[in-house]
């Protein structure tokens, strides 16, 4: 039976739409304790940091895409601390059943990448030759996953 999905508001947080609380970890790991910490954060505090994040590990996809798509539909090369386009990288990259069971996402993520790599020039401007090989390999996976999936 597929999960009932809860509704999102701006204060909800990732534990309160899940149904779950995690418990605590001490585990020695950046990752996992930044996850853990964002779970009980409220979407409208993410960052474009916080959202690249969590969608690099498919944490709270379902509710995060959204708050990820409108930052990338206003600005398609928007960065978390490593390089312009690294937010869509991660949500390209998200498992292509994500996508088969969010259509409606998917052709938003479609369309933002078209424009993404669109501004992208291999030249040494600003964004040069490894965030344009990056973006279009997210988005050869993205198109393959999808292929597979429909």
């Amino acid at each position: 039976m597929k999960a009932r999905r809860r509704k999102a508001t701006p204060n909800s947080t990732l534990e309160e739409l899940e149904g779950e609380r995690w418990p605590g970890s001490d585990f020695p790991s950046h990752l996992v304790q930044e996850c853990q910490r964002l779970r009980k954060l409220q979407l409208r505090l993410f960052t474009v940091e916080n959202l690249r994040i969590m969608l690099g590990q498919n944490l709270g996809s379902r509710y995060l895409v959204p708050v990820a798509l409108e930052h990338l539909e206003a600005e398609p090369l928007v960065e978390g601390d490593f390089y312009p386009g690294d937010l869509l990288c991660n949500v390209l990259s998200l498992p292509g059943s994500f996508w088969a069971e969010n259509p409606e996402l998917r052709a938003r993520a479609a369309a933002v990448a078209a424009r993404a790599i669109g501004l992208v020039t291999d030249d040494k401007d600003a964004h040069g030759p490894v965030v344009g090989k990056s973006l279009r390999k997210a988005y050869a996976v993205f198109l393959a996953g999808a292929q597979r999936d429909f």
